[in-house]
């Protein structure tokens, strides 16, 4: 496997004989349903594996019947010439590259994201991941995939809700990136799907100039692109909230949150949400999502205790925002957050 993952930009599909020599084609079952296109080309591979995309599908007690069926319908292939090729979104990415990455101790792997949102960030880094008693992400593995194709015509043919929930990603790897990408980003005015193709290869670089310095996440610098991820997956367990919404929301806090911290100054914070951009950026207190009642305090600390970027038994690292293109990871306790959530809670109410 190779440490980093070959990037392909194209309009179309490219036939499956360039593919690999034996493919296994595990996709989101939508996709047969919902595109004529994907339809019509995935009749050129024999192996099939329809998924239904969703948390549920990661969750590891659904697994073994997974794979045991995956076992089953690749008994004949030969592992060196087996080719897992993965359409779909992120909990199908997160699947079938972890399928990948076990299966006769691992074979070839291709993702072709049909989401924005795996597109921009999920696709993008080789992590795998299952789901463990309702918390994310708890067991995985590193396995890079050895090309991504970005197919113009499989993304554009979402609907355009699907856009929104890809921009909480962008802009979070804008405000990492800083520079020319979030100077450009900043002064969009809407958010589509016109929009996020026009961005989608410099953010995707930009990520992998931070997974090229931290490939395993072991020196602590690729913890960076967990920004707005902290409260983020706490709204999106609890609440339910797609993937990149919730991040939106997390952005929000973590701004918010800096500025409280004195990390972020007050005229970097009015400047960036001067921005027009900003308009897009989801407020939770704004939608009245973040509740300080004793019981949703509790389960927020139960899932922010189940965080896997804990570094002791209650402290969390965290990615704060000086400025756009300049971020800050410190220690927080888990207590300090339930205090921020109440503070900005109390601040939207009373002013």
């Amino acid at each position: 496997m190779k440490s980093q993952s070959t990037l392909v930009f194209s309009n179309e599909l490219p036939p499956a004989k360039k593919l690999g020599e034996e493919i296994l084609l595990i996709y989101d079952q939508i996709l047969a349903q919902k595109s004529p296109v994907f339809k019509k080309w995935s009749k050129q591979i024999n192996l099939h594996y329809a998924v239904k995309a969703g948390e549920h599908l990661k969750d590891i007690e659904q697994f073994p019947k997974h794979i045991k069926a995956i076992t089953k319908l690749t008994e004949q292939t030969s592992v060196k010439k087996l080719t897992v090729v993965v359409v779909g979104g992120g909990s199908v990415g997160d699947f079938g590259g972890f399928v990948a990455s076990i299966l006769k101790r691992g074979v070839r792997l291709l993702h072709i994201p049909s989401t924005w949102l795996a597109a921009i960030d999920s696709a993008h880094g080789g992590k795998t991941a299952l789901n463990v008693g309702g918390a994310k992400n708890q067991i995985g593995t590193f396995y890079p995939a050895d090309q991504i194709l970005m197919v113009r015509s499989v993304l554009m043919s979402q609907p355009e809700a699907r856009a929104y929930e890809g921009f909480g990603e962008l802009i979070k790897i804008a405000f990492i990136e800083g520079g020319k990408l979030w100077t450009s980003l900043a002064k969009e005015r809407q958010v589509n799907s016109r929009v996020l193709w026009k961005y989608l290869e410099p953010a995707v670089k930009a990520k992998y100039k931070v997974v090229g310095r931290d490939p395993q996440e072991k020196k602590g610098i690729r913890h960076v692109l967990n920004l707005g991820h902290t409260v983020g997956h706490v709204l999106e367990s609890y609440y339910e909230l797609p993937h990149g919404i919730a991040i939106n929301y997390g952005l929000d806090f973590a701004l918010r949150f800096s500025l409280q911290k004195k990390i972020m100054k007050p005229v970097e914070f009015e400047k960036i949400y001067a921005e027009p951009v900003m308009g897009y950026l989801l407020s939770p207190l704004r939608d009245d999502l973040i509740s300080i009642q004793s019981h949703d305090l509790k389960e927020y600390r139960r899932l922010l205790l189940s965080d896997k970027k804990k570094t002791k038994s209650a402290t969390l690292r965290f990615v704060f925002v000086k400025k756009a293109g300049q971020t800050v990871i410190e220690e927080v306790s888990v207590d300090d957050i339930l205090i921020e959530i109440c503070r900005q809670r109390e601040e939207e109410l009373h002013g």
